[in-house]
């Protein structure tokens, strides 16, 4: 029996699912190697709100995602808005070049695979956002 061609389980929703799967994964796993060591993905997305106050937006990806897939159905059009914008926003972390940390800059010397991990997932979920829309 193949899953990808059951009726009883769409795409959107497997991509919904590996998505959030992923998006878990990211938060034990290494996110940036920097000079001062290796920073965690929970970390990350425990501090990374405080990204605001210095222009670094791809935390807010995060929420832009969640409300994306928790409006999918009720909203489509705001619910693709976000979830393309969700993309955009995540994106902004590759410009990152340095982390501020207690008085210091921790300078980003590659990504890590947690990085990679979050990043596929707000792509997955918002291709499951934007195909699962007119799924019924």
């Amino acid at each position: 029996m193949n899953l990808l061609h059951n009726p009883k389980i769409p795409l959107p929703a497997i991509a919904l699912f590996l998505g959030g799967l992923l998006w878990v994964a990211s938060l034990i796993q290494v996110a940036f190697h920097t000079t001062q060591g290796s920073v965690m993905g929970y970390w990350v997305f425990a501090t990374g709100w405080l990204g605001f106050s210095l222009f670094q937006f791809a935390w807010y990806a995060n929420l832009l995602i969640l409300m994306a897939v928790l409006m999918m159905h009720h909203h489509p059009n705001r619910a693709m808005t976000m979830a393309v914008l969700a993309v955009l926003v995540g994106g902004h972390a590759f410009w990152f070049e340095s982390i501020p940390s207690q008085g210091t800059t921790m300078h980003i010397l590659r990504l890590g695979i947690g990085f990679w991990l979050w990043y596929a997932s707000i792509i997955l979920m918002a291709l499951g956002v934007i195909f699962g829309i007119n799924d019924d």
